[in-house]
């Protein structure tokens, strides 16, 4: 009985085992396809995600660069023109000025990375400093275009502009989306 036990088995897993193994196979290419499938489709999305999202970054950078650009004494006192105005009132409109372009531009820091973002955040600052320093070393009464040569005075003697310190940091951050490996 034994034997005749053993056979059967012997007859059974030789149907069994080749089709165990074909089901093996069945199942390890089909994972490996829905594997690939899952990798195919976030790979489409990420694209996807990527060609809407980039437009919309470089036009952040874009307008972060204007803003720096605008807020900058060097494009600011000509277009503000301190003449007809005392320091006083030359300063409160330059200070204005720069704070309406900054809420005008003010989201794009959704797009920019932080380090970008707080260069922008720094040059605006120091840029705010240097005016209200140069009023402060001035009387109030005296025409704004005094306050304007101050201020180049003092753009001047620094060894670095702020604005153009912080445009170099966004352009390096936007460099990387520009090679191709």
């Amino acid at each position: 009985m034994e034997m005749e036990s053993l056979t059967i088995i012997g007859e059974i897993l030789k149907y069994l085992a080749p089709a165990a193994i074909v089901l093996l196979a069945v199942k390890f290419m089909s994972d490996t396809g829905v594997e690939r499938e899952r990798v195919t489709q976030t790979l489409m999305i990420r694209n996807e995600i990527l060609n809407q999202h980039l437009p919309l970054r470089i036009t952040a950078y874009e307008r972060a660069t204007l803003f720096l650009e605008r807020i900058s004494p060097e494009n600011l006192l000509p277009r503000l023109n301190g003449s007809g105005k005392t320091v006083s009132e030359f300063r409160m409109e330059l200070i204005q000025e720069i704070r309406e372009e900054f809420e005008h531009n003010m989201a794009q820091q959704i797009y920019i990375s932080n380090t970008g973002w707080m260069s922008l955040i720094r040059a605006k600052e120091e840029i705010l400093n240097v005016i209200n320093e140069a009023a402060r070393e001035l009387d109030e009464d005296e025409e704004g275009i005094y306050l304007a040569k101050r201020i180049i005075e003092k753009m001047m003697a620094m060894e670095e502009l702020p604005a153009q310190r912080a445009i170099i940091i966004l352009k390096n951050d936007l460099q990387p989306f520009f090679k191709i490996s």
